[in-house]
């Protein structure tokens, strides 16, 4: 295993890639005319890219999630519940960026309605 600060350089690496990979992506999506499915699109992939999860159970090390199912899949395991250990991080962290959309669309809403009076 790595020691404490090749875990930390390994994980600055990572975020600065995965920063670079959402610029590109909200590149993409800027030509979509219809706020809801950009925005439903750019969560998507943040939720996905940046979403960890335990290397294996009771581990302190942790691993970007997709990268854990990934492997999880492509490596042969013993049991179902082995292969899916990821999939939990991934829903919370989709999730999680779904109700902050929810929110952020209500407030502008509610911005909105407030100015026309």
């Amino acid at each position: 295993m790595l020691d404490y600060l090749e875990y930390l350089t390994t994980w600055g690496i990572y975020l600065l890639a995965a920063t670079g990979l959402m610029t590109v992506w909200w590149r993409m999506t800027r030509p979509i005319p219809w706020p809801l499915p950009r925005q439903t699109l750019r969560v998507l992939v943040a939720a996905t890219i940046l979403v960890p999860a335990p290397v294996m159970y009771g581990s302190l090390d942790w691993a970007p999630a997709l990268f854990v199912l990934l492997l999880d899949v492509t490596l042969v395991s013993e049991t179902e519940t082995e292969t899916l250990r990821a999939i939990p991080f991934l829903l919370y962290g989709l999730i999680l960026g779904l109700l902050v959309l929810l929110a952020d669309g209500l407030f502008r809403h509610w911005q909105k309605k407030k100015t026309a009076f």
